[in-house]
């Protein structure tokens, strides 16, 4: 598996191989580290290149990870080597990552069909969802570039985790958001001091398009969800799971797929183990999305090599609302070149597979729910073996979206003080 997805080409003149550096993930054009667009000129994703990445080391975890309980050791600290930054900047960390990975339990395996099914639960992160790896990773940039303020796109989620940790900064923070985001979010992002700009009647991809052109007209950083920095978060993920299977790698990776940043940083982080000579293989990642908007799963699904784009739709899944996502072409190739998969799931299996996450303890919003409805699709097809090892990422905290939870059949009765006998003596407690 030492086969990459692209030739690193020579940096352009300026760019030292000494140091990080940008390059687009499919033409491989370099571009300096501290570029302040996220996207080449020709709309690829960028990523960053760290030289001699073959030598990382991942440090000794142990005495960093309960030094962190005192003193605020990040996962930054405890993965330097791998990691574009100066300085690892611990006194921005707001505890982030070390989140569980555990076994998902008789019931999930019984409704999946999948007997090695392990659930990675990001909604335990300090915002409740993954966004926070990325938010600490763009936070430390915009320290090292002495910037003073920090925008974003979101649809909430990472909306609130910039806020949140804009806030520890000390930075000013922005949030562009579509007038569909749920107003728990919305709440959540104005309560650290962010301002939350509401945008009224436009497509959620052509508000994007619009910030970023804007953005880059005004000299603004904005870290959208496929931000090469954030990407290097994202990619912790990876780190963690390799030290939790001890040194395994699991046959699968399922991930709720919007602005492709999550996806593609934990696969990055699996090609940079295999790039130091800790793993021997790569895990297939498998991208998940909502059936009504769905333009990288549908093309993977159908052979096409072309995003679909999505317009005008509308989904529970409210997280996943990027219906053209910037990047998408790079996510196409890297499934067709390693193998990946894809499945998309409906309205109505993406509440079921809420509701049998939370009966079976776990209560995430709509958009890690997919996961769950995908992996029971992709083995009632026989495309996933009951055997393998696969992990379903729960990217956010159902609380996100507390508004769903009316959707599900709930018991909820009311009574008086007389009546509290009936209840427990029905019950036999």
């Amino acid at each position: 598996m030492g086969i990459q997805l692209h030739l690193y080409i020579a940096p352009f003149k300026g760019v030292s191989m000494l140091k990080p550096y940008l390059i687009s993930t499919l033409s491989g054009v370099s571009y300096p580290f501290q570029r302040l667009e996220e996207f080449a000129e020709n709309g690829e994703s960028l990523e960053v290149v760290i030289p001699n990445i073959e030598h990382a080391k991942l440090r000794q975890t142990q005495g960093i990870a309960a030094a962190s309980m005192v003193v605020g050791a990040s996962i930054c600290q405890r993965y330097a080597d791998f990691l574009p930054f100066q300085e690892m900047h611990p006194e921005l960390s707001l505890g982030e990552g070390m989140t569980a990975l555990v076994p998902a339990g008789a019931k999930l395996s019984a409704w999946t069909g999948l007997e090695n099914l392990l659930l990675k639960n990001e909604t335990i992160n300090p915002t409740w969802s993954f966004k926070d790896r990325g938010s600490l990773a763009c936070t430390i940039m915009a320290i090292e570039q002495k910037e003073r303020a920090m925008a974003t796109i979101s649809t909430g989620n990472m909306g609130q985790s910039v806020a949140a940790y804009g806030a520890r900064a000390g930075l000013k923070v922005m949030v562009f958001l579509p007038e569909f985001a749920p107003k728990e979010k919305i709440l959540a992002m104005a309560i650290h001091g962010a301002t939350v700009v509401r945008v009224h009647g436009a497509d959620y991809g052509d508000m994007k398009d619009m910030v970023i052109e804007l953005a880059s007209k005004h000299g603004v950083r904005v870290a959208s969800g496929n931000n090469p920095i954030r990407v290097e978060g994202y990619k912790t993920e990876a780190f963690e799971l390799f030290e939790q299977l001890d040194g395994e790698v699991p046959d699968y990776i399922a991930v709720p797929t919007s602005a492709c940043g999550h996806i593609r940083g934990i696969f990055k982080g699996f090609r940079e183990l295999h790039q130091a000579g800790l793993i021997d293989r790569l895990p297939k990642m498998i991208v998940v999305q909502a059936a009504t908007n769905s333009p990288i799963a549908s093309a993977i699904k159908s052979g096409s090599r072309t995003m679909i784009p999505f317009r005008n739709f509308t989904t529970i899944a409210e997280a996943l609302s990027s219906g053209r996502p910037p990047g998408g072409e790079e996510i196409i190739a890297k499934a067709y070149k390693y193998g990946w998969l894809a499945e998309d799931a409906a309205e109505e299996e993406i509440l079921e597979a809420q509701n049998q996450l939370a009966c079976a303890g776990f209560f995430v919003e709509p958009a890690s729910a997919t996961t769950l409805a995908a992996l029971r699709k992709l083995y009632s097809s026989r495309t996933i073996d009951a055997k393998a090892r696969v992990v379903a990422v729960l990217t956010g905290s159902g609380l996100k979206d507390i508004g769903v939870a009316s959707r599900h059949k709930l018991d909820i009765v009311d009574t008086d003080m007389n009546g509290i006998e009936q209840y427990i003596s029905a019950e036999k407690l």
